[in-house]
């Protein structure tokens, strides 16, 4: 269930002596509060009250889609603030103004915490599930695999209030959602509730008929398909839209903050990008004519190519050459990515299989004790090319975990090892590092059981992705 709490509007400026803080609670417990108001406002933070009354961090309240719009009279302007739980009880608001437009309005929403990470993977639905009525633009074959997608089930997405549109796909653009509490999420249940409540906050204070981007990428990497209506549906994210699949990047990748894309949500990018440009022959490092638009426009492009917008970031706009390379390079034949289970493995000592701790990659994973005889779970891929590859791996994390698990790549008769700390960053892809390898069943990578007993070392998943 996701619903609309309770509306606060100024009726009259709200006195706020400067650089002092006030409290504002909410009528019952939520998860997110979105703001909208009019013309220029003035620097306002806000800092989400828990279920006991202790406030988190400070966030700004700045439009999420345009920056620099503070300046622009009458326009109509928004901005989402997320806490960390579904029980927020209230905020504190602080202001270098003595008082806040009575434009200003303060809408909190309440969502339920989605179910846990694993087994909610799922493609997202196809055309011909649609609402009824649509005609979808069947998907083409592609040699490029589509990623891991959360469906809309998965974070359990309102339905549409309009019946989704098809425009054939010739561009990909990048944003971001420009919510700073967006980036600190520490697990999948965070980030999903956050892209349901990005749900309402478009319904209902932008007023449009369902979440506006294509897909949404957390900094864990997770993509999660956003707007309804499956393969080439047409989003509501640039203004134009019409040909263009909308990426958006969950953070705030721009001054004061400046978050910087994870190597994670970097991955995802170019695996969805390079995923939807082999299937629609798009060339990511060129450029068309853009239907929407109107006008020929880079393939790949950021949002303030097309708009009066600092989207998507000065940070990750930055990166978008490297992502267009990459893209190009993965159509290519570069970007291999091989993943192995811990079904694929070879072990010796003694492990356990288990599917009990969620943030598992796969049906189950393999545990093993530490201080007892040596236990080892090896995985030897066979390596289709030589290059360089990142190396990483997957733990669902717990308390009971080693902090300093022993991991290790036997390479060329040579062992490079390393320890990682199991007990966090669980239910991600861990990068270790990039080697050069070679081509053939070579090289085994390995983790072992090996220090202070008392904890449990996992062996889940190995993933090898050609730079």
């Amino acid at each position: 269930m996701l619903f609309l709490l309770f509306a606060l509007q100024m009726t009259s400026p709200m006195p706020l002596p400067a650089a002092e803080q006030q409290i504002l609670l909410s009528p019952a417990p939520f998860h997110s509060v979105g703001f909208e108001w009019r013309g220029a406002l003035p620097l306002l933070e806000v800092a989400i009250l828990n279920a006991d009354g202790h406030p988190g961090p400070w966030w700004p309240v700045v439009d999420a889609e345009d920056l620099s719009s503070h300046q622009l009279g009458a326009r109509h302007l928004s901005a989402l603030v997320h806490g960390a739980t579904s029980d927020c009880s209230g905020l504190l608001i602080r202001s270098n103004s003595s008082s806040l437009p009575n434009s200003l309005r303060a809408i909190w929403i309440a969502v339920e915490t989605p179910v846990a990470k694993a087994g909610s993977v799922f493609a997202p639905s196809t055309g011909a599930s649609a609402r009824a009525g649509a005609s979808a633009v069947p998907p083409p074959q592609t040699a490029v695999n589509k990623p891991p997608v959360f469906s809309r089930s998965s974070w359990g997405a309102n339905a549409a209030s309009c019946t989704p549109s098809y425009c054939n796909t010739t561009h990909v653009a990048l944003h971001h959602t420009a919510s700073a509490s967006e980036y600190a999420s520490t697990s999948w249940s965070q980030c999903a509730a956050n892209v349901k409540a990005t749900q309402v906050y478009h319904m209902v204070t932008r007023g449009w008929c369902d979440i506006g981007y294509n897909y949404l990428i957390c900094p864990h990497g997770d993509i999660f398909e956003g707007r309804g209506g499956g393969d080439n549906v047409r989003g509501a994210h640039d203004g134009y839209n019409c040909g263009s699949m909308g990426v958006s990047m969950m953070g705030y990748f721009h001054a004061p903050y400046n978050h910087t894309l994870t190597t994670a949500m970097k991955d995802s990018f170019v695996e969805l990008a390079a995923w939807k440009c082999d299937q629609q022959n798009i060339n990511p490092l060129g450029s068309s004519w853009y239907a929407g638009l109107g006008a020929v426009e880079n393939n790949l492009y950021g949002h303030r190519d097309v708009s009066s917008t600092a989207c998507p970031g000065d940070l990750a706009y930055a990166e978008l050459p490297l992502l267009r390379t990459r893209v190009e390079n993965r159509i290519n034949g570069g970007g291999t990515t091989i993943i192995l289970d811990n079904g694929a493995a070879s072990y010796t000592g003694s492990w356990t299989t288990s599917n009990s701790a969620a943030g598992r990659y796969g049906p189950d994973y393999r545990w093993a004790s530490t201080g007892t005889a040596q236990a080892r779970a090896m995985w030897t891929p066979n390596i289709p090319s030589s290059g360089t590859y990142q190396v990483s791996i997957w733990w669902p994390a717990g308390s009971n975990r080693n902090p300093a698990t022993l991991v290790g790549a036997l390479l060329n008769s040579n062992l490079r090892t390393a320890t990682v700390n199991q007990q966090v960053n669980g239910g991600q892809w861990n990068v270790l590092g990039s080697v050069f390898l070679p081509a053939g069943s070579t090289t085994t990578f390995g983790i072992s059981n090996a220090g202070a007993s008392g904890f449990v070392v996992i062996a889940d998943a190995l993933r090898l992705i050609k730079l």
